[in-house]
């Protein structure tokens, strides 16, 4: 249907064109609102990315200077590293040797740490045994003047015995000569009694063939026969009583050589009681040794030492005894090696090169009971301890004088049989050496006289038991 009228449809009209015009400069504006946006956001967006290729270059160049730096370090750090492979290698050798020379000074301290408390303990040991010495020194005073009494009084009863031996020994060859000349009469009164059973039968043949006229003869013949035949019987019974008279003599002998026999085995049996058990006081059950320092007149002057170590104690008690006590004594101090033969060297308290000095070590020795008579009541020879290489023995004398058995001297000084002497026992053998074969190498090399005696100077210093 028609409008009503034309007025009323222009406004509807011109109001359709104000919008139209209002949407389209609200699009214009907003295109231009867009294209000032977009115009400052691509102002913006190329000052940005303007500034970061800035960066970026800038970052560039400092990746490029770093790994440039990078580059350098790595190279200086290589070095550093060499440098300190090097140093590391070195310190490494160093610390090892230092390590080495610290094990080595720590073993050295810890051995002189161990000597020193070892010589501190012997010290305080020492100390406390001279205590203990001092008293048993006392007791021993004692015990010593008994035992010399008892010495003295077996020494008499030694010779009596030896004396007594003799005796018996004499009686014996007396006994023999008489069984020899027994044997002879025997043989004799045989010869005779022959003789007279041949008379008997010619006598009785005489009587059974009867001749008469020779009875007067025969008769006679009879008679003397008869007293031949009875001068022999009583000849015969006093030859049985003799004979009788010298069984019963021998036989005596025999059974007082047995009496001396056991009643000296009993005085070595006590003497070695007594020995062992001294030692066992004096010194410890052992095992024991002995160091005797030595002063070799070399140019210049050199101390040297030989170490000992004793023979079981069970075995020969009485001479490891009395060789403790002239250590422990020190009774050897300032005797010398005497002689350097080739197959012994021989020590004792004599000294050649000091007269003075010679003197008192005599006087000191006879002092002690030492001398002449030799320091051993008896020799103690055992097989379990024979005369080898580099072992220590007594002198036949029975010491003081010792050797040292530079080879195997069995044959020399060991039980063996001399035409002039008979069975000889062997010497005591007390002792082998552990320590100082150099030191009786260089004395062996010594000049020596035509004697054997050394012609140089080698003196004993020092001598002392060892405490084990």
């Amino acid at each position: 249907m028609a409008p009503a009228n034309k007025h009323e449809a222009l406004p509807s009209r011109s109001g359709g064109i104000s919008l139209l015009v209002t949407i389209l400069l609200m699009a214009f504006s907003a295109l231009l609102s867009g294209y000032i946006t977009s115009t400052i956001l691509d102002h913006e967006y190329k000052v940005i990315f303007a500034e970061l290729q800035k960066d970026c270059h800038r970052a560039q160049n400092e990746f490029l200077t770093c790994r440039s730096h990078l580059t350098e370090e790595k190279n200086t750090l290589n070095k550093w590293r060499i440098y300190a492979d090097q140093n590391t290698r070195a310190c490494q050798d160093h610390v090892e040797r230092y390590l080495g020379e610290a094990i080595s000074a720590y073993k050295l301290g810890s051995d002189g740490l161990s000597k020193a408390i070892n010589r501190t303990l012997e010290h305080e040991s020492l100390q406390l045994e001279l205590a203990q010495r001092e008293a048993i020194r006392t007791t021993l005073a004692n015990s010593n003047e008994i035992l010399n009494q008892e010495v003295e009084a077996l020494e008499k009863e030694r010779a009596k015995i030896t004396r007594q031996l003799q005796n018996s020994l004499a009686d014996l060859e007396t006994a023999e000569k008489d069984l020899e000349l027994r044997d002879l009469e025997r043989a004799e009164c045989d010869t005779n009694h022959r003789a007279l059973i041949t008379c008997e039968e010619t006598l009785n043949h005489a009587v059974l063939q009867g001749k008469i006229n020779e009875e007067a003869s025969n008769s006679h013949m009879l008679k003397q026969l008869s007293n031949q035949v009875q001068s022999l019987q009583d000849q015969g019974k006093r030859k049985e009583a003799m004979l009788e008279k010298m069984g019963f003599v021998v036989n005596n002998a025999e059974k007082e050589v047995q009496f001396w026999k056991a009643k000296a085995e009993s005085m070595v049996e006590k003497i070695n009681f007594r020995s062992r058990r001294d030692v066992l006081r004096r010194y410890g059950p052992g095992p024991h040794y002995v160091r005797i320092t030595l002063s070799l007149s070399t140019s210049p002057v050199v101390s040297e030492n030989i170490l000992l170590k004793l023979a079981p104690l069970d075995i020969m008690s009485h001479t490891i005894q009395i060789f403790m006590n002239l250590i422990e004594d020190k009774l050897y101090v300032g005797g010398t090696f005497l002689l350097a033969r080739d197959h012994i060297l021989v020590a004792g308290p004599i000294d050649v090169f000091d007269p003075e000095n010679n003197q008192r070590l005599e006087e000191q020795m006879v002092e002690e009971g030492y001398f002449p008579d030799g320091a051993l009541m008896f020799q103690q020879y055992t097989p379990e301890f024979p005369h080898k290489k580099y072992t220590v023995g007594f002198s036949s004398g029975g010491g003081p004088l010792f050797y040292i058995n530079i080879e195997d001297n069995m044959e020399a000084h060991g039980p063996r049989h001399v035409e002039s002497e008979g069975d000889v026992e062997g010497d005591p053998v007390f002792a082998t050496m552990v320590e100082g074969f150099d030191v009786i190498q260089k004395i062996l090399a010594l000049p020596r006289n035509d004697d054997d005696s050394l012609e140089t100077r080698v003196q004993i210093v020092d001598t002392y038991v060892m405490k084990i």
